[in-house]
């Protein structure tokens, strides 16, 4: 940060030090933020303690608006000072404050820390005090800065004057000395006043609590209705089949527009007007109006070209404007798709929340944003088809905006999962897509942090990698400053390396996206491989209510809920998988279990013959089911002609396949020289016990006693270290039952 000489108490130095900013504590060193016993700033509250971690660059966005203490800072004086890269744009500047209000519980409708000033700046308004003081200081040094916003009215000042949930303020005497009872007497008569302003403040608020009612949901430009005239469309041919379809465009236009919440249509005659006549003649409609929505309609061999314009009542300003050039095939088609995106734009551009939020997100094109907010929509429903969805709209994003990254990280985090569940052919197309998107975004911004993301993702794809992923991820996360996905994927790692103790302490650490930011990692998701089959349909149960069509979830839980002895409802999960999974990968392997734990497959039976697909991309589930049944021979072959895109499968699933594996299996020599083969054996879990070691400093995370225990006597570790002894063995009783009751039913089958 550079050196800025002022006068300002809260310079350089003193940003070093712990500060107290209203209720919460700010240590620039850390790079966090707490709040003590809801701002009261006694240690001793703990149950209301909340600690945040912040970016070091928000930090320093945070310590430049401290040092500007009242001052607005502008987008510019922040890259030049912070960023001081010619690449950085506002965006990142944009990035950075909506962390920090995320991580202050700030609002920027109703700002308590920062407050942005239109076309200026922001401009932190919140006290700021050296530390939280619990004793009088020197009369040179005042215990905090008391700031007045300029833009406070009077009545608000008074209120935070006579705050008793303020610090308090003493006021040194000439001499340097402290006059005990002039002191009291003036305390006392604080004490009398806040309580009288304390009061007038509670009566004042139930009186007015009416009026400050509204829906969470609500926005403070939301309670207020914009108004907007919609003008006749100008038909630029004069013939009547054109009138009939510019009037025809601008009823549709005020029928989807009429359906946005704050949002009131006025619909003048139907003559067509120009925005300057009708201000001439001054009509009712137009006074009332704060936005006016106006246009034009030509037709010329076959085609239609529409010109839309969104002015400002107040000064003319042209807020929006588009042009549609479409066929004329299917006119009603064509009304369509010029209603919804007129109407997706001005959802946005008419409410300035979601024009922050659109220029947040990284573009200022609105119907690229609505397709973006569609696209990430279908992402998070985690269904294959949903995925194609993704793609699709982020890919209609970035044709509207070829410099929209987040749209570019979109796509690349969608065919990452599609990729996930899929054949490897998919698995090569969606590989050449997520090259594709690197290339591009490397040449919109070398510098971009998404870059980190991308390169992530693309080890994964090529499944063999998995030694470059973990010493990248190491690095990263002893750098102090790792990308936000960098501990959820090494909790995967370890999870898959059976380390599911460390992996907990890793997940209790990582947190999701920040504002703003994709993530290719799902901290929520990886939190329950790690849980016992009774608390895994809980908790995946619980998910699938908001992700319905889940594909990896719905089979999770028909084969816990098989595990538990429930397979009726366990083939309702079956059934839902099966719909949703196109490529059926997942769904055969769900099938295969349960069809194992019911005793309906046997080694060398026609049912398990007939349960083996002859496909290499079915090859893991193949072995899967072999070393179920005891055919070691047979899974070892299977999984050894892997194709290298499914080594993935290998690495991220088989820790929780060996949960169904007979001992004879597990701690056969073939099983575990098979596994040493492949690179996912007792070379990888030591690689990755003697990366947690490396990152204890940094991540605080220790090997657990069973990872140590194995570790020192060289040993596989065949076995989660996370379950208890009564885990183990509650889960060792079920598959005994399933077992034995398979046997019965076969027994009596027989008789």
């Amino acid at each position: 940060m550079a050196d800025k000489t002022t006068s300002n108490a809260y310079n350089t130095k003193n940003l070093q030090q712990t500060l107290q900013i209203g209720d919460w504590q700010v240590s620039p060193g850390a790079c966090t933020v707490k709040k003590n016993g809801a701002g009261t700033g006694n240690e001793t509250d703990v149950g209301t303690n909340v600690e945040t971690k912040v970016t070091p660059r928000s930090m320093d966005v945070l310590k430049l608006l401290i040092e500007r203490d009242g001052n607005v800072v502008s987008p510019g004086e922040f890259l030049e000072t912070i960023w001081r890269s010619p690449i950085a744009t506002d965006h990142a500047v944009h990035k950075a404050i909506a962390e920090l209000r995320s991580a202050l519980q700030d609002d920027a409708h109703n700002p308590r820390y920062i407050k942005t000033i239109p076309k200026r700046g922001y401009k932190l308004i919140a006290h700021i005090a050296s530390e939280p003081q619990q004793h009088a200081v020197p009369a040179d040094k005042p215990a905090t800065e008391h700031r007045t916003d300029p833009d406070q009215s009077q009545s608000e000042r008074a209120a935070a004057g006579n705050n008793p949930l303020a610090p308090e303020q003493q006021t040194p005497h000439g001499d340097g000395e402290e006059h005990t009872v002039a002191t009291t007497r003036a305390t006392s008569r604080q004490t009398f006043w806040r309580k009288l302003a304390v009061a007038a403040m509670l009566s004042a608020l139930v009186i007015s609590a009416p009026l400050f009612i509204r829906s969470p949901e609500s926005t403070p430009e939301a309670t207020s209705v914009v108004q907007l005239a919609v003008l006749p469309f100008a038909s630029r041919d004069f013939s009547d089949d054109n009138q009939i379809l510019a009037e025809g465009l601008r009823e549709s236009l005020i029928h989807g527009l009429s359906k946005l919440g704050h949002l009131q249509v006025l619909s003048p005659a139907r003559n067509p007007e120009t925005l300057s006549a009708v201000r001439q003649y001054g009509d009712n409609y137009l006074q009332q109006a704060d936005h006016v929505l106006q246009g034009s309609v030509m037709t010329s061999d076959g085609r239609l070209r529409v010109i839309v314009q969104l002015v400002r009542v107040s000064d003319g300003l042209r807020e929006y404007s588009d042009q549609f050039d479409l066929p004329m095939n299917d006119i009603f088609a064509v009304q369509d798709q010029i209603v919804s995106n007129v109407t997706s734009a001005l959802r946005v551009y008419l409410n300035e929340n979601e024009r922050t939020q659109m220029r947040d997100w990284g573009t200022t094109n609105a119907v690229a944003y609505e397709h973006f907010l569609r696209g990430e929509f279908y992402n998070n429903q985690f269904s294959p088809a949903d995925w194609e969805r993704a793609i699709e709209s982020h890919q209609a994003a970035i044709e509207l905006d070829p410099n929209f990254l987040n749209a570019y990280h979109g796509v690349a985090t969608a065919a990452n999962n599609l990729a996930v569940y899929s054949g490897a052919d998919k698995i090569d197309k969606m590989y050449q897509l997520v090259l594709d998107t690197h290339r591009q975004i490397s040449q919109i911004n070398p510098e971009s942090d998404i870059l980190d993301s991308i390169h992530a993702i693309k080890l994964r794809m090529r499944g063999s990698s998995y030694i470059q992923q973990e010493m990248q991820l190491r690095e990263q996360i002893l750098s102090g400053e790792p990308p936000h996905f960098a501990l959820s994927h090494y909790a995967l790692l370890l999870i898959g390396a059976r380390m599911y103790d460390e992996a907990a302490r890793f997940l209790e650490q990582a947190s999701e996206a920040g504002p703003f930011e994709i993530s290719p990692d799902e901290a929520w998701s990886y939190r329950t491989n790690v849980l016992t089959p009774a608390d895994s349909v809980m908790a995946r149960k619980n998910q699938l209510q908001q992700r319905p069509y889940h594909v990896a979830f719905l089979g999770s839980v028909a084969v816990n809920l098989a595990v538990l002895g429930d397979f009726r409802q366990a083939q309702i999960y079956l059934n839902q998988q099966r719909e949703v999974d196109l490529e059926g990968i997942l769904a055969h392997y769900s099938e295969v279990v349960m069809s194992y734990l019911a005793g309906d497959i046997k080694a060398d039976t026609p049912a398990y013959f007939a349960a083996l697909r002859d496909d290499p991309d079915f090859y893991y589930n193949n072995g899967v089911l072999a070393f179920m049944v005891g055919d070691i021979e047979r899974g070892v072959h299977y999984w050894q002609n892997l194709p290298p895109v499914h080594l993935r499968r290998l690495f991220n699933v088989t820790h929780a396949a060996e949960k169904y594996f007979p001992e004879q299996v597990l701690y056969s020599p073939e099983y575990l020289d098979l596994l040493d083969a492949m690179g996912a054996g007792l070379a990888w879990q030591r690689r990755l016990m003697e990366g947690v070691m490396a990152m204890e400093a940094t991540t605080g995370v220790s090997l657990s006693r069973r990872s140590r225990d194995a570790y020192d006597s060289q040993r596989l570790m065949l076995k989660n270290n996370l379950w208890s002894e009564q885990e183990w063995s509650e889960h060792q009783h079920y598959l005994s039952q399933r077992l034995a009751q398979a046997s019965t039913l076969d027994a009596a089958r027989i008789h």
